[in-house]
């Protein structure tokens, strides 16, 4: 019997990740899901619930400390994968905040800046340098980085669009700069047999935007779960959503 799949998905405990996780539990019982969480509890408790949801069909499920903000964090956590697993099949970048939404008014633009950058940008670009050796030894190595339609320039640059309408500074420009980290990481990969992609999940109600999107988790988790999934003939260097491409 082949081995599953491994896949690791930063910031799971809560929101698309957690339903990534569980979309990739159901329909794919060929994988096993890591679910990193900066709280070990929460990512404990997010485990224990996929498993008790899909007790029936024997979910394959665990979870790990992961803090993206950390660079011992990431490090300890790429240990203990290897050491239980050996390899790493797929990252998913997910882990982000909007502090645009939150802490607008509270914090001085500066801490605002480097806080939404030291999650959304540097800490994805550290988590996947850190784990490119893990995925070295996948015969089909896959990162999505979940990125967001607000960091698109095109739609930032059309003034009817209502992608330019949201004044949401920090979050919007970590968004174009996540996209340029995926493209320079495909660049550097793709001879190698990776597959590279940003996906925008949509508009959807988490916990980071205060639970004012429209969308569904589930509908969020669709085209994620989809990058992520890909066979060795996959896309690589996209930009999508689940009705298409994004505009860069």
């Amino acid at each position: 019997m082949a081995s599953k799949a491994i896949v690791l998905i930063t910031g799971a405990n809560r929101g698309i990740g957690f339903g990534v996780a569980r979309r990739l539990v159901r329909e794919h019982p060929n994988y096993h899901v890591i679910i990193g969480s900066r709280d070990a509890t929460q990512g404990r408790e997010a485990a224990s619930t996929l498993l008790a949801e899909e007790a029936s069909s024997s979910p394959s499920i665990s979870s790990v400390e992961l803090d993206v903000t950390s660079d011992t964090s990431i490090s300890a956590a790429k240990q203990t994968i290897e050491k239980e697993h050996g390899r790493l099949d797929v990252l998913i970048n997910n882990a982000g905040i909007a502090l645009d939404v939150k802490e607008k008014g509270k914090i001085s633009l500066r801490e605002m800046m480097q806080r939404t950058y030291d999650v959304n940008v540097f800490g994805a670009s550290v988590v996947t340098d850190t784990f490119i050796p893990l995925l070295e030894k996948s015969d089909n190595p896959r990162i999505v980085f979940v990125s967001s339609s607000l960091g698109s320039l095109t739609f930032a640059a059309d003034t009817n669009s209502q992608f330019s309408k949201e004044q949401f500074l920090a979050y919007k420009s970590s968004k174009t700069a996540l996209n340029m980290v995926m493209l320079a990481y495909n660049s550097t990969l793709r001879e190698k047999g990776f597959k590279v992609n940003a996906a925008c999940p949509g508009y959807i109600a988490t916990n980071l935007n205060s639970f004012y999107g429209t969308g569904t988790v589930e509908e969020g988790s669709e085209n994620v779960a989809r990058l992520a999934t890909l066979g060795k003939d996959g896309e690589t260097g996209t930009f999508t959503a689940k009705d298409g491409p994004r505009p860069w």
